[in-house]
């Protein structure tokens, strides 16, 4: 039984130092953003996500290669808003992001975020 638990333990600090990091955060700008830190992922992330516009703000956040691929096809892109993704830890952290949309936008893109996310 010890060393089941032992195995079990150390298999769950593996899997959980393999989980991608990212900054996690809304702010007026890219360095009030970042102040907010990095996260951790949910083991099903595989993506950074910034989301920017032209008004006034930074959204970042664990995404999916899906959720990028889509946000950036002319279907689903807001007037003036751009999605970059990244793919290894903590790559979102610098950027083009220097200025988000209004929130309004950023609300358009969280239906699309959760449907890549809970699929």
């Amino acid at each position: 039984i010890w060393k089941a638990k032992t195995r079990d333990v150390l298999l769950q600090r593996v899997f959980e130092s393999e989980a991608l990091q990212c900054y996690t955060c809304m702010g007026s700008n890219n360095d009030d953003c970042n102040r907010q830190g990095s996260k951790s992922c949910p083991s099903y992330s595989d993506a950074c996500a910034v989301v920017v516009g032209h008004d006034s703000g930074v959204m970042k956040s664990c995404s999916y290669k899906s959720f990028c691929s889509q946000a950036n096809s002319q279907g689903y892109r807001a007037p003036g808003v751009k999605v970059h993704c990244c793919y290894s830890n903590d790559c979102n952290v610098t950027g083009f992001a220097s200025r988000l949309p209004g929130l309004n936008y950023l609300l358009l893109f969280l239906p699309l975020l959760f449907h890549c996310f809970f699929k």
